[in-house]
């Protein structure tokens, strides 16, 4: 198995250039085949909205594996990318890097700890701009500590079914530009069995379906937007000798991620 080669440093500058925003400072860059995407499904324009999901630790080689799970996914989100995470592959230092498009050494959280970044991310870039963007998370995640304290809403839920009703919510009042709603089911059921147990495989089809529902409530709430819409995990999963389900090696089944997006025009 290869690595991949698209850095996921680059995600934060290409979601700022699709939604016309100047990036932060310390962005890497764009992901080209993206950006023309999207530019591509909106005829030139800018979107004015972004809903990312991010269920945590599901690998490229998890999504390939049970493929059939998230066909229903890829009619909200067709554009398959496949990226290469951040050492170590931890959710505090990838989401990290995923919304501030630096490094781990620039960003400061260099292993699994809820450390409050302080350097410039997209949600600081999102604000400056005069836009509104929000995180509806799990309560104690990576994602409730991490991006603590700016000028915007946190809405922390007791677990994933809660954060998804309350991402629908939020969705219809129609209100903010950019949506990050994180899951946690697959991690957590994946480190107390293996990613390719039956629990797993029932928490891969619950963040299929949650990704579903998030993509109908945008098409049926958001008309009068150009919205993009991604479906980003942050790292992946091994099996450590037969045991548990781990990751944190620089190795592909933890490091080679694969990410959907798509484009909902405005009607």
């Amino acid at each position: 198995m290869q690595f991949n080669t698209t850095p996921l440093t680059k995600l934060t500058g290409s979601l700022c250039k699709i939604m016309g925003v100047d990036p932060p400072k310390h962005s890497e860059g764009v992901i080209d085949e993206l950006v023309e995407y999207a530019m591509t499904m909106t005829e030139g324009r800018t979107v004015d909205r972004i809903l990312m999901y991010n269920p945590d630790a599901i690998g490229k080689w998890s999504y390939e594996k049970y493929s059939n799970k998230f066909e229903p996914m890829r009619e909200y989100a067709p554009f398959e990318i496949n990226m290469l995470t951040v050492i170590p592959p931890k959710t505090p230092v990838c989401f990290g890097s995923m919304y501030t498009g630096a490094s781990p050494e620039v960003h400061g959280i260099q292993h699994y700890v809820k450390s409050l970044i302080t350097i410039d991310s997209i949600f600081d870039a999102l604000i400056r701009a005069g836009k509104k963007p929000c995180i509806v998370t799990v309560k104690n995640s990576s994602l409730s500590k991490i991006f603590n304290g700016k000028d915007m809403d946190y809405y922390l839920e007791d677990y994933d079914n809660e954060v998804i009703a309350r991402a629908v919510e939020i969705i219809k009042q129609d209100k903010y530009d950019f949506i990050v709603v994180y899951n946690q089911e697959f991690d957590d059921v994946m480190h107390r069995s293996h990613p390719n147990s039956k629990r797993s495989q029932k928490a891969l089809d619950h963040h299929a379906q949650s990704f579903e529902i998030l993509g109908r409530q945008v098409k049926e709430y958001w008309k009068e937007h150009d919205v993009l819409i991604g479906c980003a995990t942050d790292h992946g999963t091994h099996r450590e000798w037969y045991l548990l389900g781990q990751h944190g090696k620089n190795i592909p089944e933890d490091m080679n991620v694969k990410h959907y997006y798509g484009i909902i025009p405005k009607e």
